[in-house]
Order: structure tokens, then C-alpha cells, then sequence
């Protein structure tokens, strides 16, 4: 580097440009670490699904699908909780932090509005599962569940995970004879139609959701809203723990309360998972 030192400033420039290691380049087009958890916790949920992260033309984040389809990741509006339903972008439907495990006095009392999982983006899950009802329809089988030939969706592992769901209850099932109040009668799975006054498709349409007893505490239809804290307490762990451990989030730990409702949404745990210490992802 001495005899370099004695070149001309120019020529000096252009020797060390020849062979000096490249800088590293900056990295201001990396998605926040946010968008990073989230689409991690997406390819490891839909193994294959997602090709990344992109930018659109005015500097805004896009899901890009395997097919080279985009949905709109953060597509940068503000959202009141009723558009956060109706009209979510991929971030805001994995905003909320769903809470894991047994209920708590947290869990049993929901701040309004926390619906972890409640807010889905329909165009991603049509392209995980199916466009239309008979696209739906051709990927589910039946899974036996509590005597019930139940239709569910076979994509990214959605029907095996119940079918170790009811491996895990029936084994302990003769030892809870009162289970049978939560389980019975089944209230069905795949059922392409949109959510009671809504114009939003239910995940049951996708065949990614079960609903145990209809009877069970549901935000629309219960006389008693202040029993349901309660009741959140009363429901079994050890069924919310079987359906949890298989990828499965449980309505009734939402504000919206949906008791007798789950659906395999193992991105929205995966995310818990790793906000807790629990799991790394790549």
C-alpha cells in the first residue's frame, strides 16, 4: 500500500475500486423486521406458497406468491377494527399477537377488538386452497372426527393436523364422559358461505375450520355476555390444548367470541411462538 500511496489521486481510486473487496450495498430495501417475521412464519405455515417480499412502483410491500401473484402486504392505510376485518392487507391480519396456551385472566377478558386470526385475507386463502367451492371441495377429504366423516382441506397439512387432533382427544376421552357437552352435536367443517351478516367468506369455506357444539357461547346470538369470561375458563384445556398443539387457534379467545369455533392457522401460532422465545425460524 506504500507504493500505492505515491499514485495519482485518480489512478489511486481506480486501483483500489479494481481490487479492494466490493461494500457491502446498503440495505434500505430490506423489509422492517416485522414483515420479515411475518412472511417466515408464512413459508414455514405453506411450505412453497410464497416466493417473498417485493416492493410495488410507489415503494409498498407486496406478498409475493409462488405464480408470481402479489397481495398487498402493507399496502400503508390507517384501518378502523371493522376494516381490519373487512378489507385487510396481509400485515393487519398478523398484527394481533394470538395468546397461547391455557386461559388466563388476560385471555379470558379480551381487550374490544382483539380477534388475533379473525382478520383473514381472502384472495391469500383462496390461493392456499381453492378459488371457488368446487376448487375447495376437490382438495378436502374426510377426516373421522368423534364418529363424523368431517370434509376438511388436505393442502399444507390442514386435514392430517385434525386428524391428530381427534388422535389426542379420543385417547383421553373415556376419562371426560363431560367432554361430550363441548363435542356434541359436531357443528360441521367445510361449508362454503360467507360469516352472518358479512360479505366475508368463512374460513369453514376453505375447509380449514371445525365448529364443535353450536350451543356454545357465540358473540351474535348469547343472552349472557358477562358469563362468558366464565365460561372461556370452564371450556376444557385439554382440548383447546390438543387443537393448539396442532395448529389450530380457538375463537373463543376472541373479543368476537366464538366458542364452539377453530381453524387450522398454524402461521398465526408460529408467530406466537417465536415472540415468546419458544421457536427460531429462518
Amino acid at each position: 500500500m506504500r507504493r500505492l500511496a505515491i499514485l495519482p489521486p485518480l489512478l489511486l481510486a481506480l486501483v483500489l475500486t479494481l481490487f479492494l473487496p466490493p461494500r457491502t450495498a446498503p440495505a434500505a430495501d430490506a423489509p422492517p423486521a416485522e414483515a420479515a417475521l411475518d412472511l417466515a412464519v408464512l413459508r414455514a405455515a405453506y411450505p412453497g406458497a410464497f416466493r417473498g417480499l417485493e416492493r410495488d412502483a410507489a415503494g409498498r410491500l407486496d406478498l409475493v406468491l409462488a405464480d408470481g401473484a402479489r397481495i398487498a402486504y402493507d399496502d400503508g392505510r390507517a384501518r378502523t377494527p371493522q376494516e381490519a376485518l373487512d378489507a385487510p392487507d396481509v400485515r393487519t391480519m398478523l398484527a394481533q399477537t394470538y395468546p397461547l396456551g391455557p386461559v388466563d385472566a388476560s385471555s379470558a377478558n379480551p381487550a374490544p377488538h382483539f380477534d388475533p386470526g379473525r382478520s383473514r385475507v381472502a384472495a391469500l386463502f383462496q390461493a392456499l386452497y381453492g378459488a371457488n367451492k368446487a376448487a375447495v371441495r376437490a382438495n378436502c377429504r374426510k377426516v373421522g372426527f368423534d364418529g363424523h366423516a368431517a370434509s376438511f382441506q388436505t393442502r399444507f397439512g390442514a386435514a392430517a393436523a385434525l386428524a391428530r387432533v381427534w388422535e389426542r382427544i379420543a385417547a383421553q376421552l373415556p376419562q371426560h364422559p363431560e367432554w361430550k357437552e363441548v363435542l356434541r352435536p359436531f357443528g360441521g367443517t367445510f361449508c362454503w358461505r360467507v360469516i352472518a351478516g358479512t360479505h366475508r367468506l368463512s374460513a369453514h369455506s376453505f375447509g380449514a375450520a371445525i365448529d364443535l357444539n353450536p350451543e356454545l357461547p357465540y358473540w351474535r346470538t348469547e343472552d349472557e355476555p358477562a358469563s362468558v369470561p366464565q365460561r372461556r375458563r370452564d371450556f376444557p384445556p385439554e382440548l383447546l390444548a390438543a387443537f393448539e398443539a396442532e395448529g389450530f387457534i380457538w375463537g373463543g379467545k376472541w373479543a368476537h367470541f366464538d366458542l364452539m369455533h377453530f381453524e387450522y392457522r398454524p402461521e398465526i401460532l408460529l408467530k406466537a411462538r417465536v415472540l415468546r422465545g419458544e421457536i427460531t425460524l429462518p
